[in-house]
């Protein structure tokens, strides 16, 4: 076996010396790992940049099967935003631990259902199943490795793997990770040397920007710092500088106008009009009429000539938000907008050139729209030349205190009162809800506790809706409990217990990059996680 391992390891370690595509390398891996174990098959599953679906790039079966197209996509995330820990692959991801099953039809704990579907359409049978997660060096989990039917068993039978053959497996899925880390990082390379190419091609910025200066300074009122939004930010500031359309994607409350004055704010245009309008609120003609304008006559009560908000927009900026909802022939005329820079108002028969530029934003799944027959799929097409997703706020937690910050600092200011205090537990309840309602539910949320906080009384508990207090932190220590310790002690175990929580969903759950936030070691981490029964939520 110590031969087998040595020269399956220097097999890979040639291929990833001489290779650099990363499908290449990874099936170099996969061939390796099914080598060790004897496996069936084999295949790499890679977390897409939002790390919310796990998607299959290489696999091998000795039988031939496609286990790549078996795969399909593999969501981390279940109902309610919790992690979805009875897929196998998906508790590797999120643990960090090696899942191995002897028999995926014997009860484990785990859901194989979507395995045995499989078996059942290609004819093949999953006995036992090995989940290796992998883990770049910074401690950042990438993907998965799977292998199908081990047989490195006395018997030679599908089996658990023993403890050589695990480490050996874990070599080799340590490579595979080095493999993604590498190929992601030359993709972003190769990406930043495209964009200073295209920088020193173009004129100089509107607006030169302070060094060191962060992004959201720059865009006002758009606050956060969270990585997920940071990228968002990123894109509002590079579509700043352009004239092309942009199409801002997020849920209900997430701040998409926030975003769209932003834009403007830093484009050529800002010495212009911002005009914005909601497209589901008004009825078709009153739309119209709204956005293009009227002649005299051109209706009942159309008494004047009147502009539309085209017009008023001119040189400036026209954000058009949930305009998912705009009725088909209003499309048309925003699609002639676009494509020719000209309208026509109701009632006319000449067209009018115009200069504006377009920010749309939607909450809605507009490919699904196009399907139903409901949305012009030419429009879509023209309007997401520059899409901006808004990441919601559950997916940003370590955002939550900065924007509690901001709004209680701007009601401070605009009501002429000292400047608030959150206590500890009511910014870890905050920190735990989920905020259906994102950044406008948060400032909500604040305008309220401003109401009925006395004096300089700190915000708590009694200060916050009721639904966030019942998700308030009861974690006094079991250990601590059942030796009946109370006072200074039991204290300190619950706020570790919080602590360690709230730096956790920080980290994203990865165990990894929250111990060395924490500066302790890993094993440590979560020896304190099993002890005070932290679970995501």
């Amino acid at each position: 076996m110590d031969v087998v391992i040595a020269e399956a390891l220097i097999d890979l370690t040639t291929s990833l010396a001489t290779e650099r595509r990363l499908e290449t390398l990874l099936a170099a891996v996969v061939a390796a790992a099914c080598r060790l174990a004897h496996a069936e098959g084999g295949r790499a599953m890679v977390l897409d940049r939002t790390g919310r679906h796990l998607h299959g790039l290489v696999g091998q079966h000795e039988g031939g099967a496609d286990l790549v197209a078996g795969a399909g996509g593999i969501a981390v995330y279940g109902e309610g935003g919790a992690f979805s820990l009875k897929d196998p692959s998906v508790f590797a991801v999120v643990t960090g631990t090696v899942v191995t099953v002897a028999d995926t039809r014997a009860y484990s704990g785990f859901d194989f259902s979507a395995h045995h579907a499989w078996d059942a359409r290609s004819g093949l049978t999953t006995r036992a199943f090995v989940a290796v997660p992998l883990w770049s060096v910074e401690g950042q989990t990438l993907g998965v490795l799977q292998l199908i039917n081990p047989r490195a068993t006395a018997t030679g039978e599908p089996g658990a793997l023993s403890k050589d053959v695990e480490r050996a497996v874990g070599a080799v899925a340590a490579q595979a990770a080095l493999a993604v880390a590498n190929a992601r990082l030359h993709e972003e390379n190769r990406a930043l040397i495209r964009q200073l190419d295209r920088r020193a091609a173009s004129p100089a910025p509107a607006k030169a920007a302070a060094p060191g200066e962060p992004v959201s300074s720059r865009l006002g009122a758009v606050v956060g710092e969270s990585p997920p939004f940071r990228t968002a930010l990123q894109l509002a500031e590079r579509a700043a500088s352009a004239s092309v359309a942009a199409l801002l994607l997020g849920e209900t409350g997430t701040g998409k106008e926030v975003f769209a004055h932003a834009i403007h704010r830093l484009s050529p245009r800002r010495a212009k009009p911002f005009v914005a309008q909601n497209c589901a609120a008004l009825p078709e003609t009153l739309l119209e009429s709204e956005l293009f304008g009227h002649r005299k006559g051109a209706f009942s009560g159309a008494v004047a000539d009147k502009k539309g908000l085209v017009h008023e927009a001119s040189g400036g900026t026209l954000f058009l938000d949930e305009i998912g909802d705009m009725p088909l022939a209003l499309q048309a005329k925003i699609l002639r907008l676009l494509e020719e820079g000209c309208i026509r108002r109701l009632g006319d028969t000449r067209q009018e050139q115009v200069d504006v530029r377009i920010v749309a934003a939607t909450n809605v799944d507009l490919p699904r729209k196009i399907a139903e027959g409901s949305f012009r799929e030419d429009l879509y097409y023209r309007l997401s030349v520059f899409p901006i997703v808004i990441p919601p706020l559950r997916e940003r937690p370590s955002d939550i205190p900065l924007l509690a910050d901001f709004f209680l600092g701007r009601i401070a200011r605009d009501q002429g009162r000292a400047p608030f205090a959150l206590t500890p537990r009511a910014l870890d309840a905050l920190s735990r809800w989920r905020f259906p309602g994102n950044v406008r539910e948060l400032r909500n949320i604040a305008e309220r506790a401003a109401l009925l906080v006395d004096g300089d009384q700190p915000i708590d508990l009694a200060h916050l809706p009721p639904a966030l207090g019942r998700i308030a932190p009861e974690m006094a220590a079991p250990q601590a409990a059942a030796a009946g310790e109370e006072g200074l002690r039991a204290a300190l175990h619950q706020y570790e217990a919080i602590y360690i929580a709230k730096t956790l969903r920080e980290a994203g759950w990865n165990q990894s990059r929250a111990a060395r936030r924490l500066q302790i070691s890993r094993r440590s981490l979560v020896e304190k996680v099993r002890r005070y029964a932290i679970r995501g939520s």
